[in-house]
């Protein structure tokens, strides 16, 4: 796998596309999988929190990876100061994923770095897949030609997963680690617990995972109830 890794970033082995799970943002996935695919260059994913634009990048950089070309997945906001170096650093990627684009607005050397950046992947026909809550033009960023630079490919918006979706979610990402969730129990969580965002529900299914293995037992509704209402 041809996969760069920066500053200890893992990518998860969830990270893939077909573990992108829901019909309500199907048309963001098709989109990146065209990209993966070499048949578009450049795409922006935006939308809110918990909406799977971070699955997709890392899904999109993984496979890219494992089709034999050189990408990388990089987290602005969790790179912090070396945003300029890696930036620059990475001209000779076949694809680049850039997440939380917004994480650099208004720092003016790590802006002109990813300028050079998308021009020097262009140049090259490789590929650049972006994203962040808001499109290009309403996340802060103080050159204007990085705004028109990251619109070139098109910019594409995530919507917050329904109910079918995060049932979906939860069936899926319970059999990944081996655990059998069955529909009653999957609802019994989104009606109890469904105020909690993506991330938190996966925390509740690691909780579970957990005490169902120590406990041996399988995840009824009232062995799922008990877990979670703790000590008594």
């Amino acid at each position: 796998m041809a996969v760069q890794l920066v500053l200890g970033v893992q990518l998860p082995q969830s990270a893939t596309l077909d573990a992108f799970v829901g019909q309500r943002n199907a048309h963001v996935k098709a989109s990146v999988a065209e990209l993966v695919a070499g048949r578009t260059e450049r795409l922006f994913v935006h939308g809110p929190t918990a909406t799977g634009k971070t699955h997709l990048l890392q899904a999109a950089c993984r496979a890219i990876g494992d089709s034999g070309q050189r990408s990388v997945y990089l987290p602005l906001a969790q790179v912090g100061r070396q945003a300029t170096a890696l930036l620059t650093g990475l001209q000779d990627m076949d694809c680049v994923c850039v997440d939380d684009v917004a994480a650099i607005a208004g720092d003016r050397e790590a802006e002109i770095a990813l300028l050079s950046l998308t021009d020097g992947l262009r140049a090259r026909g490789a590929r650049l897949l972006a994203a962040d809550a808001e499109p290009p033009r309403e996340i802060g960023l103080a050159l204007p030609d990085l705004v028109s630079r990251l619109a070139w490919g098109g910019a594409i918006a995530t919507i917050e997963l329904d109910e079918p979706d995060r049932q979906e979610l939860l069936t899926r990402r319970a059999a990944q680690r081996g655990m059998e969730l069955p529909d009653a129990t999957a609802r019994w969580l989104l009606r109890h617990h469904g105020e909690h965002d993506v991330p938190a529900l996966m925390t509740i299914l690691d909780t579970l995972d957990h005490a169902s293995l120590s406990a041996h037992r399988r995840l009824t509704v009232p062995f799922v109830k008990q877990t979670l209402a703790g000590p008594r």
